[in-house]
C-alpha cells in the first residue's frame, strides 16, 4: 500500500547473508537496501515583486501566489461542476468594463468581444482544448486556444509525446488504440457539447502585458488565439478541468498571465475542495515587497497576527490562524512515545525594527516584557523595506514577538505503528496527566491561544520502514512558526538599500501618494 511519496536522494545497497547456489558456487545477494528520500522544502519558492496599499493581509496571500511564476496556488471552496464555470463567469462580469472591448480588425487594442459581434454557428470543437470556426465582426478568427487547461490529444503528435515520453516510439495506430486517444475523443466530445448546448457569448483574450503595455501572449506559435471563452453562463475552460476532461495548464510557468485574473483558482476545479487561505482582519497600509514567495508569505503570516503558512506536496498553500489544533494525541506508551524539550538559544524578546529607508521608515524597537522578566534582555536588528509606516511596523514586530519571544518547543511525537496522515503544518496537541513541561508557561505566551496546554507545530516528520513495519516521528517547534529562524529568513532574499527604488507600475500603488514619483 502507498504510505507517502518522496523523491529519492540516497540509496545505499548493502551485503546480507543470504547466499544462493548459482551452478557450482554460492553467491551473495543485496537483500538490504537503505534509502533516503525527501521532499524538497524549496519548491514553489518563486521570486515575486509586488507593491500593495491599504489591502488585507489575506488578500495579499491570493495576489502574491497568482503573481508567482510556477505551480505555487492555493484552494478555493468547490463542490463540482458548474460551481468553478459560474464562479469564472462571474470574475469576467466583474472585470468587464465597457472601455475594454476589443478593436474591430485587430487585437492589439482591448480584451473582450460579446454578443452581436460573435457568430458560433459554425464553431466546432477541434479538441479537448480547441475552438475552430468562430467568426467575429463577419471575420473568420484563427483557431481559439483555451488558456489555463490541457486536455489529451486525439492523435499522436509532439504535444501527446510531451504529456506521455513513453508513446514516442509508438505507431500513429498503436497510440489511436490507447487511453490517452479515447480520453482526447471524450475531451473534444465534452467541450462540443459545451459550445452546442450554452453558445459562445464572450471570448476574453490574454490582457497579459509586457514591456510598453503591449500584449504578448494572445497569439500562440501555431497562429492561434489564447483566451477564456464563456458561454450560458459559464467559463468553458473552467468546466473542462471540472468534468474531468483537462488538466491546469501554466504555459512558461504562468509567466504570461494576468495576476489579476486569478487563474490559479483553476487548480481547485478538479474535484470537492475548501478553501485553503483563512480571512485576516488585519490591514497594510503599504507593502512593496520583492523577494521570494515564502518570505513574502511568512511576513504577512506574522503582519496578520498569530497566523501560519505551510505548502503541501502539491504546491498547495495553507494560509491560517494558529488558534486551534489538527490533532490530539493521547499519550500511551504501547504506541507511541513522546519527549518534551525546549530551545531557549534563539528567544529574541526585543526587536530594533528598521523600515524602509528612503520613504522615512520608522525606527524603534518592541519590546515582549514578560519574556524579558523571565530570559533577560535579549535584542536583536530587523531592517525590513518592505514596510514604511509605523502603524504597519508595529503588526510585524508584534506578531514576530509573539513566536521568537518565547523558548522554541523541541520535543518530537513518534508513532511506533506508523502514521500516514500526519504532515508539516499540522498543530499538535499531547494530552496526559503524566506529562511536564521544563519550563514554567509566561502569561500571554503564544498571545494566550493554548493556555495550559502542550502544542506544538510539526516541522519535519520523517517515516523509518522496517519490512513492513513503519515508524513515524514528527518534530515539534513553535505554534506560530511557518519557518526556521524567522528573523533571518524574512530578509534572506532582500536587496541592498541602494536597490530599492526603482519605478515599478504595480497596479495597487500607481497613483498614491506614497512616494512615487517622477519628477
Amino acid at each position: 500500500a502507498l504510505f507517502c511519496e518522496a523523491v529519492v536522494m540516497r540509496a545505499a545497497p548493502q551485503w546480507s547473508d543470504t547466499r544462493k547456489l548459482i551452478l557450482d558456487r554460492y553467491v551473495s545477494f543485496h537483500e538490504v537496501y537503505a534509502f533516503e528520500a525527501e521532499r524538497a522544502g524549496d519548491d514553489g519558492n518563486a521570486p515575486v515583486a509586488r507593491g500593495f496599499a491599504n489591502r488585507r493581509c489575506d488578500e495579499m496571500v491570493r495576489a502574491v501566489v497568482n503573481s508567482a511564476p510556477g505551480p505555487l496556488h492555493y484552494r478555493v471552496a468547490h463542490e463540482a461542476y458548474p460551481d468553478g464555470a459560474v464562479r469564472e463567469y462571474g470574475k469576467f462580469l466583474a472585470r468587464k468594463q465597457p472601455g475594454a472591448e476589443l478593436e474591430r480588425g485587430g487585437i492589439s487594442r482591448g480584451q473582450w468581444v460579446g454578443p452581436g459581434r460573435i457568430d458560433a454557428s459554425a464553431a466546432w470543437a477541434r479538441d479537448g482544448d480547441t475552438i475552430a470556426g468562430v467568426v467575429v465582426d463577419e471575420v473568420p478568427w484563427p483557431d481559439i486556444r483555451l488558456i489555463m487547461i490541457d486536455a489529451e490529444e486525439t492523435e499522436r503528435n509532439s504535444h501527446a509525446v510531451k504529456r506521455h515520453p513513453e508513446v514516442a516510439g509508438w505507431t500513429a495506430a498503436r497510440y489511436a488504440g490507447s487511453g490517452y486517444a479515447a480520453r482526447g475523443v471524450a475531451a473534444r466530445q465534452a467541450l462540443q457539447d459545451l459550445i452546442d448546448a450554452k453558445g459562445i457569448d464572450y471570448i476574453e483574450l490574454n490582457p497579459h502585458q509586457g514591456e510598453g503595455g503591449v500584449y504578448d501572449d494572445r497569439v500562440d506559435a501555431y497562429g492561434r488565439y489564447i483566451a477564456l471563452v464563456y458561454g450560458g453562463g459559464e467559463c468553458f475552460n473552467a468546466a473542462q478541468v471540472e468534468r474531468g476532461h483537462a488538466d491546469v495548464y501554466l504555459w512558461q510557468d504562468g509567466r504570461y498571465h494576468d495576476p489579476r485574473l486569478e487563474l490559479k483558482d483553476f487548480y481547485s476545479y478538479g474535484g470537492r475542495q475548501a478553501d485553503s487561505i483563512e480571512a485576516a482582519s488585519e490591514v497594510l497600509a503599504s507593502f512593496d515587497v520583492r523577494g521570494g514567495a515564502f518570505e513574502v508569505l511568512t511576513a504577512l503570516a506574522y503582519a496578520a497576527g498569530g497566523y501560519v503558512w505551510s505548502i503541501g506536496p502539491d504546491c498547495a498553500v495553507s494560509f491560517r490562524k494558529a488558534d486551534r489544533v489538527d490533532r490530539v494525541v493521547f499519550f500511551d506508551p504501547r504506541h507511541t512515545w513522546v519527549g518534551l524539550g525546549s530551545d531557549l538559544r534563539e528567544v529574541v524578546n526585543a526587536i530594533h525594527f528598521e523600515g524602509n529607508p528612503f520613504q522615512g521608515g520608522c525606527a524603534r524597537t518592541f519590546e515582549q516584557s514578560s519574556s524579558i522578566d523571565a530570559y533577560g534582555w535579549r535584542p536583536a536588528s530587523l531592517s525590513y523595506f518592505p514596510l514604511v509606516f509605523e502603524n504597519d511596523v508595529g503588526k510585524l514586530a508584534r506578531g514576530l514577538l509573539d513566536d521568537v519571544a518565547y523558548p522554541e518547543p523541541a520535543g518530537f511525537v513518534r508513532f511506533y505503528h506508523g502514521d500516514a496522515a500526519l504532515s508539516v503544518g499540522s498543530l499538535v496537541e499531547v494530552r496526559d496527566g503524566r506529562l511536564r513541561r521544563l519550563e514554567r508557561e509566561l502569561p500571554g505566551e503564544w498571545a494566550g491561544r493554548f493556555r495550559g496546554r502542550i502544542v506544538g507545530r510539526v516541522r519535519r516528520v520523517t517515516h523509518r520502514f522496517t519490512g513492513k513495519q513503519v515508524a513515524t516521528t514528527a518534530w515539534l517547534t513553535s505554534p506560530f512558526r511557518s519557518v526556521y529562524g524567522p528573523l533571518r529568513y524574512l530578509v534572506r532574499g532582500q536587496g541592498t538599500p541602494q536597490s530599492l527604488y526603482q519605478f515599478r507600475l504595480d497596479e495597487d500603488a500607481v497613483g498614491l501618494d506614497m512616494g512615487f514619483h517622477l519628477d
